[in-house]
This record gives structure tokens, sequence and C-alpha cells, in this order.
């Protein structure tokens, strides 16, 4: 089940699973420090208001057993392009093989075919395997690779994946 990240309290439970996935992920993938920066910039209070205050931002949280297990976001036709933007699933290690992610992801395709676009694209980090191969098996298929600077003096290195519906 999926439900719409509206209230404080939904904020800090999607902020609190985004901690614990981070680190669990990339602590060993990243350098030492950059999983706080990351996590600051991208699934902080402050940030996950202002993407869903200015940059067309939808959060849902998935529910498994009427817990929290993980949560997925997304923004159609961000940054101008005629796609649906996913810019993260998340869920925690204890509700995976439960089908949730599949779920999800199925919703955004839902949610992309009623704004009329005809693909989603996503990044993901060239050493999280796990996450490629799960996207792999949902039809999604590596367009590009990209290294952003994000300052702070960090990299994010990401294949650029995309699934035509």
């Amino acid at each position: 089940m999926l439900q719409k990240v509206e209230s404080q309290e939904q904020i800090d439970t999607l902020c609190r699973i985004a901690d614990r996935v981070w680190r669990l992920t990339y602590d060993a993938l990243l350098p030492q420090g950059q999983v706080d920066y990351m996590l600051d910039k991208f699934q902080s209070d402050h940030a996950v208001k202002e993407q869903m205050a200015h940059q067309n931002y939808q959060y849902y949280l998935m529910c498994c057993n009427g817990e929290s297990a993980g949560f997925v976001g997304f923004a159609p036709r961000y940054e101008g392009r005629e796609e649906m933007f996913l810019s993260k699933v998340y869920l925690l290690p204890e509700y995976r093989g439960q089908g949730a992610v599949g779920k999800a992801l199925a919703f955004v395709e839902e949610q992309a075919r009623k704004e009329g676009l005809p693909a989603i694209r996503l990044t993901v980090n060239k050493e999280n395997t796990h996450a490629f191969e799960v996207y792999r098996h949902y039809g999604f298929q590596v367009v590009d690779k990209v290294e952003t600077d994000i300052g702070g003096g960090y990299v994010m290195d990401d294949f650029i994946m995309v699934k035509t519906l």
C-alpha cells in the first residue's frame, strides 16, 4: 500500500528510512563524509520540503503490514523533460522480497501514463549493483553514464537508466 506524504510526521518517517537505507547501502561505497553530506542535501527535512514545494516532487510511503517499509519519490517533467524522473526508491531490508518495490514502480508507471509521459528516467550509483539489477529486472535500460559534482568536494558517479512506456 502506498500513502502520499503530506504531514510532518510522514516526512520525519521518510527521512528516518532514508538515513538507515543510505547508511546500509552507501557507507561501504562512498568516501567518508559523503553519505552525511548527501543525506542533508537530498533527504533531510528541509530538502524534502524544498523538492515537494518547488521541484514538483511527490513522495509516497510504502506500507507493509501497517508499518512504514520504504518510500518512492518521483517528479513529472523534472527539469523540463517530457518524462517521469524516478528520484528515489528505498526499502528497508527486512521488507525486501515482498513485492513492495514492484508495486511502487507500477504506481510510478501509472502516474507517468496519467501525465502522458512516454518514459521513466532514473540515476543509479554504478557501484550499487543490487539496485541496478532490480531496475533491469523491471525493464530499465542503461542509456548513459554521468558524473555529477554535488558540491562539498563530492561527485555522484551514476548510470542513467530509462524505461520506455
